[in-house]
């Protein structure tokens, strides 16, 4: 009980209604370039473009229960200009892209308490780096339909493709993206073993947040269809990031509850 008195009032006292609020608007402009992103690794790795946009549409279809159409829309559009990208429009996505990141970072480093925050490039860098481990995650399911049918053609069956789809999977890798993130990213020693609690819940939190955000939307999809017209998916889409970063903060929250209070015996971090 203590614990968890400790955790709703650090909740609001770090103010991380705010913080995802700052969140969910750096989601919106980076969603496009992370997309690209994954799409050019993905497509270096399996040999082109198309494939590799299939996977993402297929993920899109799990990540975001609002705007899909008009996501996939812009990003096609965006890959279909892309040859006319100088490198600073190149830097320039990426620099977007990392901004999620970064705002990510700022939280965290809040919640945990962060004495130092990292400097300006070595934040962008590590941006970089969790962008393009997430990346490899999500795509690993595309390019297991790739490796299923080459072993296929020499006589070889395993279900490889089954195994890296549907929601398990789904949660298994939302679960490995927040280790990443909370182990990484703050600017403090965060162990692995709470990073696994906060892990679980995290990904949990995303399935019931999925449910409950489709659930919600069966009643409320006319009412924003009045007030925001043709902004009405791109309204939600910022809601549903909202409710995203919320469930990222609130885990977070609680794996610095745990960790401060040493709760699996692990010593306390020096100041």
């Amino acid at each position: 009980m203590k614990i968890l008195t400790s955790i709703f009032k650090s909740f609001f006292k770090d103010d991380c209604l705010t913080m995802a609020e700052n969140i969910a608007f750096c989601g919106l402009l980076a969603i496009i370039p992370v997309a690209m992103i994954t799409v050019s690794i993905a497509g270096y790795f399996l040999g082109g473009s198309e494939t590799a946009l299939a996977g993402i549409i297929e993920i899109a279809t799990d990540v975001l229960p609002v705007g899909r159409q008009q996501f996939v829309a812009n990003l096609q559009s965006v890959l279909d200009q892309r040859s006319s990208l100088s490198i600073f429009g190149v830097l320039f996505l990426i620099f977007i892209a990392t901004l999620l990141v970064a705002s990510i970072e700022k939280s965290l480093d809040v919640i945990f308490k962060t004495q130092k925050s990292r400097n300006f490039f070595h934040s962008r860098f590590i941006g970089i780096g969790v962008i393009i481990w997430i990346t490899l995650l999500f795509t690993l399911p595309t390019v297991s339909q790739v490796l299923e049918g080459l072993l296929h053609k020499v006589g070889f069956y395993f279900p490889l493709a089954w195994l890296m789809t549907g929601k398990t999977y789904f949660m298994l890798v939302s679960f490995l993206a927040y280790m990443m993130l909370i182990v990484v990213i703050p600017n403090q020693k965060v162990y692995v073993r709470y990073a696994v609690v906060g892990g679980v819940i995290f990904s949990i939190g995303i399935g019931f947040a999925r449910f409950a955000f489709k659930w919600y939307m069966v009643f409320a999809i006319q009412r924003y269809n009045v007030i925001y017209g043709s902004l009405t998916a791109v309204v939600l889409l910022i809601v549903w990031i909202y409710y995203l970063s919320l469930v990222l903060l609130i885990s977070a929250e609680i794996v610095a509850a745990i960790q401060s209070s040493n709760l699996f015996g692990v010593k306390k971090l020096k100041a």
